[in-house]
């Protein structure tokens, strides 16, 4: 059942539809906002040598760049979204926990887990042929929020002001900082991590929702807690929140449909 809060359905409507506004640039054009690495391997770190042998397996021969992607089957195109944004989303939002329990304590930890969850479940509805951002907020809600929307969802910003919010130069230390974490890993991770700071602010918004987000196994979670090598757990934790959150959405899709 889901529960209720302070935040009326107006303003939670509002936010995701910010949100949901962003997000459909993002799937539009994954390589701009989550991109690959580039640059020479041979002087790359073994850190980012595993990231990019991650990445190119996780690209594959087909991808939503190229012409046949619409033939793919469904569940395949649904399982290419969820391993990339598991590998960068994932990892970005896993990035504060290098700091171990105390990231709990981080209010963006939170906000960054549930914005990876939110991009699973407007890529899963996107390949189901829900393609419009406004149709994302009830799905987000629910999901990723626990929150059953009663009012009609207003309309998400335009492109050009969602463009703006992706591409707006940083505003605080902490928004700045937020590539830096992740930029170890090559600068597809540190672009990925600073498209997910900014995705991040609109659930910053809703900080009493927060802990209804999907999240991974025990064993991941524990090992999040540990200090530097709650980075692998935090990563774990993440991507297990994401598959979740895919899987759940899908499930509701093909409720509706039925």
């Amino acid at each position: 059942m889901a529960k209720t809060s302070a935040i009326s359905d107006e303003a939670l409507s509002r936010a995701l539809g910010g949100y949901a506004g962003m997000v459909g640039l993002v799937l539009r054009d994954p390589e701009r906002w989550l991109g690959a690495d580039t640059g020479s391997a041979s002087a790359a770190g073994l850190p980012r040598k595993l990231l990019g042998l991650l990445r190119r397996s996780t690209l594959g021969r087909v991808n939503p760049t190229r012409d046949d992607w619409e033939q793919q089957p469904l569940q395949e195109r649904v399982d290419w979204w969820v391993d990339r944004i598991g590998l960068s989303a994932g990892l970005a939002a896993a990035a504060p926990r290098v700091a171990g329990v105390l990231a709990d304590r981080i209010p963006l930890q939170a906000a960054l887990g549930a914005s990876a969850a939110g991009l699973a479940v407007c890529a899963v509805a996107r390949e189901n042929g829900v393609d419009n951002p406004r149709d994302w907020v009830p799905l987000l809600a629910q999901v990723v929020l626990d929150r059953e929307l009663t009012r009609p969802v207003t309309d998400v910003p335009p492109p050009e002001e969602s463009e703006q919010a992706l591409t707006a130069e940083p505003d605080d230390e902490a928004d700045a900082d937020a590539p830096s974490r992740v930029a170890v890993l090559g600068r597809g991770a540190a672009r990925a991590g600073q498209t997910l700071w900014r995705l991040a602010r609109t659930f910053m918004e809703l900080p009493h929702l927060l802990d209804e987000r999907p999240r991974g196994g025990f064993l991941s979670r524990t090992l999040a807690k540990v200090p530097v090598v709650g980075v692998a757990g935090g990563w774990l934790d993440e991507r297990g929140g994401i598959r979740k959150a895919a899987r759940e959405t899908g499930e509701l899709l093909q409720r509706r449909a039925a």
